[in-house]
């Protein structure tokens, strides 16, 4: 065999080895409704044939929803901010509260706190106010697949699953394509997404994250204040037992 035969029996096996290792992740049909005994609470789940098996999408391609945030927030006047992983909603209950002109979205992927977190809100007022509601489900793919470009103020992400085992660091949320769709949410101009955890390794990870992100930058590091004075249920919990608390302001413009 000479050389150039011997070349591009290489390549043709190296392209081949690439075809084998390329993993092809699937596409569903999601559904978003608001729970009839629950208002303000919406369910963003897979779609089923009853059988707990998720329907695929036939061509592969994200199932997008023609999603508006009046559908939502009936009242909503343009200010919309999202919580990522609101837990048993101390922040955005409070939060709700302080400003009956925002209007806030809670998140969980956990039906039980997801409804601690409205009962919560039912019991504050804060759902009467109609300013506060929930999504139960998955954020990424309700940002991803249902909220339209130019539409959220701020962001707020306190004290998420750090998923401290290394094999599960795959399931952490912050990472590049999650900014790509806070980045495409968030409204033009210089927008907030405010940051907090106790876990010093994943805090180090995740303002990598933001550094390396071409359209933000950190502008408080590890030092911020609870966003307004409200310090949320875990941190409450994790100051008690003396762990250090790092919170971050980061700014997005575009």
């Amino acid at each position: 065999m000479n050389n150039c035969d011997k070349g591009m029996s290489e390549e043709i096996l190296e392209n081949e080895e690439k075809e084998e290792k390329e993993v092809v992740i699937p596409e569903f049909y999601r559904d978003l409704t608001e729970d009839e005994k629950q208002p303000g609470m919406w369910h963003y789940v897979f779609r089923t044939n009853g059988d707990r098996k998720p329907i695929m999408t036939p061509d592969g391609k994200p199932h997008k929803l023609d999603f508006n945030w009046k559908d939502m927030f009936k009242n909503e006047n343009g200010h919309i901010e999202v919580e990522i992983g609101s837990g048993k909603g101390n922040f955005m209950t409070d939060y709700a509260e302080m400003h009956p002109d925002y209007f806030i979205m809670g998140s969980e992927w956990d039906y039980t706190w997801a409804a601690f977190a409205m009962e919560r809100m039912k019991k504050r007022g804060v759902l009467a106010q109609g300013n506060a509601a929930m999504l139960r489900g998955d954020v990424f793919y309700f940002l991803r697949d249902c909220v339209k470009d130019n539409t959220v103020d701020a962001f707020h992400m306190y004290f998420p699953d750090p998923w401290p085992k290394e094999r599960h660091h795959k399931n952490r949320l912050l990472r590049p394509d999650f900014l790509d769709e806070v980045a495409r949410c968030l409204k033009p101009g210089k927008r907030i997404f405010y940051w907090g955890t106790d876990h010093k390794e994943y805090n180090e990870i995740a303002l990598e994250t933001f550094d390396a992100y071409p359209t933000c930058k950190v502008i408080v590091r590890n030092t911020a204040e609870p966003t307004e004075g409200i310090q949320t249920g875990f941190e409450r919990k994790y100051k008690k037992e003396g762990r250090p608390i790092y919170r971050s302001i980061i700014e997005f413009e575009k």
